[in-house]
């Protein structure tokens, strides 16, 4: 699926109809380069289950954890983290009904790429202010969701 939004206006409206369709456990990873608006996106997601919440990025931390009634969320940042390295934090450790990993730069995380439902890759346009968002499935459940937000957004 590939969208255009012309303002952070429009960012924060697609994450929040996108937060509406999606059920737990589930991976999405994020990637695009240094500032296209992969920690916009994933902050609006996070507040849609509170609006007050104040969501900072988590690249010198690694990971940030939001627990609401119905969801856990971890926001991780791989910027740092090297290709396929090893123990820099135990995803499974999260692992529960309840959870949602949001994770911008996964493709540094070959492990965590490949067992992720869905992957949103943000591109600056050749106009340096509109995003293309393309967003895929990558497993079933992935693909379910996205059906049901091709449903939503009228696609």
């Amino acid at each position: 699926m590939k969208i255009i939004l012309k303002t952070e206006i429009d960012t924060e409206d697609l994450a929040m109809k996108f937060s509406r369709i999606i059920s737990t456990p589930l991976i999405i990873g994020f990637t695009g380069e240094l500032g296209v608006g992969k920690t916009h996106f994933i902050r609006s997601i996070i507040q849609s289950f509170n609006s007050n919440e104040r969501v900072k990025s988590p690249t010198f931390g690694i990971a940030e954890e939001y627990i609401f009634k119905t969801v856990k969320i971890v926001h991780a940042d791989l910027y740092r983290i090297k290709k396929n390295e090893r123990d820099y934090i135990d995803f499974n450790s999260y692992y529960d009904n309840n959870f949602l990993i949001l994770a911008e730069w996964i493709q540094n995380d070959t492990k965590l790429f490949s067992y992720s439902d869905i992957l949103i890759d943000i591109i600056l346009c050749k106009n340096n202010k509109d995003r293309e968002i393309l967003i895929s499935g990558k497993s079933k459940r992935g693909l379910e969701i996205l059906l049901e937000f091709e449903k939503i957004l009228g696609n």
